[in-house]
């Protein structure tokens, strides 16, 4: 079994979908002079949908009116049409549901379905599309090459929801040929990236057995751009040899984003490294457990560039320090940690590019005027976001927000609502427990479930009846979002599935998964599903082992910061790639890494505890 890592946010955003329906359906319309008078349809001459043509919605909503069965069926699935490609989304689905299936002719078929799964697609029911599209064979109705496009776009995206990217890149491959330059341009742009969410051997693998040239040289670039993006002189030798090798494909010809800026990339590789982090004082673990990492990294790349190491501990001005770093001929620097130095940097013009290794929220707001400083922390408000976003991806609607009533609460539930946003149909119930407080009495109450037993009490006094009764819990729950410590967690899950809240999906933070962690201890856990970094969720990659071979702390809860080292030495001559491209990511060991304002951010993988054991999500088999 293979595990795929799905960085990407799964659900398409709306503005992007609608502008590629509107560039389809603008290649379906015919000439406005024809659309006064369709023809008439006879038993002995029935109407070839295909050849019917309409302006707007208005008007196909006007003709089905004036229309039997079939015909009117054929003019509101067109009105359906013009209305998802003008962004009617709440329109195109009342127009379908006015269809009867029964009603519909065959030619027809292929507007209401293919309507019907984008419009799914859109609402993130990705597996609801391809049902549509797979229990219809469309192709046996003669498709125009604009629905040919659409089919295929849509399959594709479908596949990228749904974790299957071979069969995402092999649909691609396949539409290829009938794509203009700049469509067949962005398809490859998504077949790439969708491929590069895989691992490097599976990438492999694939290629090796890959049926067609087109499909195996994508599969060759993907698998050798993954297993070198942490070595950009090996990668950029790697890339020129493949070029020679696949001179007459698509990708040669116009090579992916990220691989186009790499010569820049490693033209930018800074030759002398200053690292200013903690070696003494109070977060000197912190700062030696990423500093193994920066060196781990540093080493895996051959040892390019010189390093020179600096004890901020041992330092007043962050500031002069820099300053010393520059004077000693270092052209970029990693650190510091502690947010008052990351503070008193931002508040000054720097010289040299500077990756902070923590952030200072404030400055999110766009108040951070200074190019050259650039931040990169494992902050749990990335991971409470990731969470709300991935329940609003999912249709839950009402969210039972359980977190501890401290300062780690307090910034994990803030992110939590500040993702969900202004979201009218969503609604947060949020519960906040203490660590003096019975657990078990917490859940009891927050699940309303005393208050099932005091209606049965009520209902028995009143009526003076003796019955059997069962407690239930409230019934205006379909999420539970936990934000806590795996200790906590320990014992609320439980009380959850006794307080007869085990139909529930839980997601929770990383925090849930430590290293540490025995399958024994873990079974208070079962169910839970969990955001959490490839470092963790990956323990097996060649990299992870060689690290954890030499320092065996970088399998315990330190873990998380020897990823931290390793990611800010690998990104640091990406940076400004990162950032003129912030939709595509550098796959970290901390997670997918895009650019926001000058901010590192992490997509995380997800996990789920399954008897005490941890199976990384989604768990996906495709074949050739």
């Amino acid at each position: 079994m293979h595990y795929f890592n799905l960085n990407v946010s799964r659900r398409i955003k709306h503005g992007a979908w609608l502008a590629l329906v509107a560039i389809v359906i603008t290649g379906c319309a015919s000439d406005p002079g024809r659309t006064t008078g369709q023809p008439r349809a006879t038993s002995q001459n029935p109407i070839d949908p295909g050849k019917i043509t309409i302006t707007s919605v208005t008007e196909g909503l006007r003709l089905a009116s004036l229309s039997r069965e079939p015909l009117a069926s054929t003019f509101r699935a067109k009105a359906a049409k013009l209305a998802l490609a003008a962004g009617q989304l709440e329109d195109a689905n009342r127009i379908l549901a006015l269809i009867k299936t029964s009603n519909i002719a065959p030619n027809t078929t292929v507007d209401y379905v293919l309507t019907k799964a984008q419009l799914a697609l859109i609402d993130g029911n990705a597996n609801q599309a391809l049902a549509l599209l797979n229990q219809n064979d469309l192709t046996q109705f003669g498709l125009s090459t604009q629905d040919q496009i659409a089919l295929g776009i849509t399959k594709a995206n479908a596949y990228e929801q749904t974790g299957r990217m071979l069969a995402a890149a092999r649909t691609r491959t396949l539409i290829t040929p009938i794509l203009t330059d700049a469509a067949a341009a962005d398809n490859h742009e998504q077949l790439f990236k969708g491929l590069m969410t895989l691992p490097a051997a599976l990438l492999k693998r694939y290629a090796t057995d890959a049926a067609t040239n087109d499909l195996r040289g994508w599969l060759s670039l993907a698998a050798m751009t993954k297993q070198l993006q942490n070595r950009p002189s090996q990668q950029l030798r790697a890339l020129t040899n493949w070029k020679k090798l696949w001179a007459g494909h698509p990708g040669a010809q116009q090579l992916p984003k990220r691989l186009a800026f790499l010569d820049s990339v490693v033209a930018g590789q800074p030759k002398k490294v200053a690292i200013l982090l903690p070696q003494t004082g109070p977060l000197a673990t912190a700062g030696q457990a990423i500093l193994k990492g920066i060196l781990s990294a540093h080493f895996d790349q051959g040892r390019e560039s010189e390093l020179i190491i600096y004890d901020t501990n041992q330092t007043g001005s962050t500031l002069d320090l820099v300053e010393r770093a520059a004077q000693a001929g270092a052209d970029f620097v990693i650190g510091p940690l502690d947010k008052n130095r990351v503070t008193e940097l931002a508040q000054a013009r720097l010289k040299i590019p500077v990756l902070a290794l923590n952030r200072v929220p404030t400055l999110r707001s766009g108040t951070n005027q200074n190019g050259n400083l650039f931040f990169f922390s494992l902050a749990p408000e990335d991971e409470a976001k990731q969470l709300a976003e991935h329940g609003k991806q999912l249709g839950y609607k009402n969210i039972l927000l359980i977190a501890p009533i401290d300062e780690w609460g307090d910034r994990t539930t803030a992110a939590f609502r500040e993702a969900v946003g202004t979201d009218a149909d969503i609604r947060i119930m949020e519960k906040r427990f203490s660590k003096d407080e019975s657990y078990a009495a917490f859940v009891r109450r927050i699940l309303a479930v005393d208050e099932s037993q005091s209606r049965a009490n009520d209902l028995k006094r009143i009526t003076g009846l003796s019955f059997e009764f069962n407690a239930r819990r409230r019934q205006d729950i379909d999420m539970i979002a936990l934000l806590a410590s795996a200790e906590n967690s320990k014992q609320i899950n439980p009380a959850l599935a006794f307080y007869y809240a085990d139909d529930l999906p839980v997601f929770a933070t990383s925090l849930v998964n430590q290293n540490n962690q025995t399958k024994i201890n873990n079974l208070d856990l079962n169910g839970i599903r969990f955001c959490d970094m490839p470092w963790k969720l990956i323990p097996d990659a060649p990299l992870e082992t060689k690290i954890q071979a030499a320092w065996p702390e970088a399998k315990g809860p330190l873990g998380g910061l020897f990823a931290l080292g390793l990611d800010a030495f690998n990104i640091m001559p990406r940076l400004r790639v990162l950032r003129e491209m912030p939709e595509t990511p550098f796959y970290g060991l901390t997670g997918a890494l895009t650019m926001d304002q000058q901010t590192v951010t992490r997509r995380l993988m997800w996990g789920l505890f399954e008897s005490g054991d941890v199976t990384t999500l989604p768990a996906v088999t495709e074949s050739i």
